[in-house]
């Protein structure tokens, strides 16, 4: 049987093998000139921590969005393309909630799938699209969290 990436086989997923086969996913879909240019800052774009932590959020944000756009095309011509394509789109954003932005620290995982599986209701078509849906979770996320705990 595949591994769908839903809940219940995240939940059950060694948590390295979820690391590695989701970083090979993202390298295989974003090319490497393109991984290297997302991520070379200007000067003034490192000259204090907060704007270099500020600029490596966006890239990871950027870099998300490409391969979530890649893999709609990636698996297109394939046997149960649909199928597979949410597979891989459940991984990467596992990659983007678990590994991108340490999301684990203010929403469960249980929370973080029941926004992916709505999401794959109605995929963006392109890059620009996931970069507006990836920044409206991550507002969505931090928006649980201060409900959630109201004093921090």
């Amino acid at each position: 049987m595949l591994r769908d990436y839903t809940f219940e086989c995240l939940v059950t997923m060694p948590r390295h093998e979820l690391e590695e086969f989701s970083a090979r996913i993202i390298s295989r879909m974003v090319p490497e000139d393109v991984m290297s240019e997302i991520f070379t800052f200007d000067q003034e774009e490192v000259d204090s921590e907060e704007r270099a932590l500020s600029a490596r959020l966006d890239a990871m944000l950027r870099m998300t969005a490409i391969a979530l756009n890649e893999i709609q095309q990636a698996f297109d011509d394939s046997d149960n393309a649909k199928q597979n394509s949410e597979r891989m789109t459940r991984l990467v954003l596992w990659h983007f909630y678990a590994i991108s932005f340490r999301l684990e620290q203010a929403i469960t995982l249980e929370t973080h799938c029941e926004h992916v599986e709505a999401l794959l209701k109605n995929v963006p078509t392109d890059v620009f699209g996931w970069v507006n849906t990836l920044t409206e979770l991550l507002h969505t996320y931090a928006e649980i969290n201060a409900k959630q705990n109201p004093e921090g």
